[in-house]
């Protein structure tokens, strides 16, 4: 199974992913990846880093599929015409 996304969402994907890449970064350094106990003084921490930050763009990317998909889906049902269109 191929996934497509509309020309809609592939056209304001990079306006929507910095902000939500932003907030998720935020939420991840206050809560879930404990930044402030990492040490840098081995190259496996720069490894770990950058692990981290592939798995913040990932789920960032994903958390802006799933907005533009919903706001197409909404605009669509109720026959918004609007600059999704």
């Amino acid at each position: 199974m191929e996934l497509r996304l509309t020309k809609d969402i592939n056209k304001r994907f990079w306006y929507l992913f910095p902000w939500v890449l932003s907030l998720v970064s935020l939420a991840n350094y206050f809560t879930g990846w404990e930044f402030q106990y990492f040490v840098f003084n081995e190259l496996e921490d720069y490894g770990e880093l950058l692990f981290v930050l592939l798995v913040l763009a990932c789920e960032s990317a994903l958390i802006t599929v799933f907005i533009l998909w919903m706001i197409h889906k909404v605009m669509s049902k109720y026959g918004i015409k609007g600059k999704m269109h």
